[in-house]
């Protein structure tokens, strides 16, 4: 089952190794339809007082730019719900049967704007321990790769 997956998120990743972990899932994901990463420009980035709230909503603006109406949104949030693989794969096999995309949002240093949060069809947490946010993408991605192996049937989940 081809779906397609798209993970949002504010900033770019900076260590090489998590941006050769995600290429690498990416690259692991090509047969089941793939994901694409989209990275939106930080609001007010390196400001010495910055206006938290407006950074926030231009985060948003960026994160929400151009995104189909019927696509399933899962914004990730320390607040959220905690799924297992299997659930969070049953998640996705559900829109992908739906004929839905699937797009996770991943905030910045301030977390996601409230307009993201209500947006969203869920909000997903992956975990109660604080992560970097590039952290957090390579840890999603290695999910998304760990779903499609679960709705095929593949042996790499135990």
């Amino acid at each position: 089952m081809k779906m397609k997956v798209q993970i949002r998120c504010v900033g770019r990743v900076q260590e090489p190794w998590h941006k050769e972990a995600i290429h690498m899932y990416a690259t692991r994901c090509e047969p089941f339809g793939g994901f694409e990463v989209m990275e939106a420009k930080e609001g007010q980035s390196g400001a010495q007082n910055p206006d938290v709230p407006r950074a926030m909503k231009t985060e948003a603006e960026h994160l929400l730019k151009n995104l189909p109406d019927h696509t399933y949104t899962i914004a990730l949030d320390q607040g959220g719900k905690t799924l297992t693989s299997e659930e969070l794969s049953r998640t996705l096999a559900d829109q992908a049967r739906a004929g839905r995309s699937v797009a996770f949002f991943i905030g910045g240093s301030w977390g996601l704007d409230k307009t993201v949060l209500d947006r969203a069809d869920m909000t997903l947490s992956l975990g109660r321990i604080t992560l970097p946010h590039s952290l957090a993408r390579v840890v999603l991605a290695e999910q998304v790769y760990r779903a499609n192996m679960i709705i095929e049937g593949r042996k790499y989940h135990k």
